[in-house]
């Protein structure tokens, strides 16, 4: 049922009432009733507006999608490739302009781009990211701790000779032997 049946259903109802329009009540529900009315005409008016842009959107839609048949891959700009969740990006700051630029690994290796935002020339240096060379020379990797040389003065002994326990932290079954 639409909002203006649903108005004139509510009339009926008024109307089969027979409520005297003479006194105050009856006077305030004819109004309201009138109220709406007009609001249901206007709702109505804004709905067959509405489908009527939505079919011009439609059509242009459709347009524009039927001019892209001659899109090819060859057009595709580097810049706007689609983003690809398996491929990490890295943020750097251009120093000049402060803005923040995220890249691609590729574009890292190139070793240079330009600021879109000013175009200053932003040179990368891959070297300290070698695998074999660890990018802080005092840094030791954790699998090269065994062959690492630890002075022995640097380490605390413990011993865990019996005469070192206090007594009551011994088991009873231990104090036998």
């Amino acid at each position: 049922m639409t909002v203006t049946e649903r108005v004139a259903y509510i009339r009926g109802l008024f109307e089969g009432l027979e409520i005297n329009v003479d006194k105050k009540e009856g006077r305030l529900f004819k109004e309201m009733i009138t109220l709406l009315e007009d609001m249901a005409l206007s709702i109505t008016d804004l709905e067959e507006e509405n489908d009527a842009l939505q079919g011009v959107l439609d059509a242009m839609i459709e347009d524009i999608y039927d001019d892209d048949d001659s899109y090819d891959e060859e057009d595709v700009d580097e810049d706007d490739a689609i983003y690809d969740p398996d491929n990490e990006l890295f943020e750097v700051v251009c120093p000049s302009c402060g803005e923040e630029i995220y890249i691609d690994e590729a574009t890292l290796e190139q070793g240079n781009i330009s600021c879109p935002a000013c175009g200053e020339e932003l040179e990368f240096d891959m070297s300290s990211l070698d695998e074999d060379v660890p990018a802080d020379p005092d840094t030791i990797p954790a699998d090269d701790f065994e062959d690492a040389d630890v002075p022995e003065g640097d380490l605390t002994e413990v011993s865990f000779d019996e005469a070192n326990i206090p007594e009551e932290d011994i088991p009873d079954d231990e104090e036998d032997d």
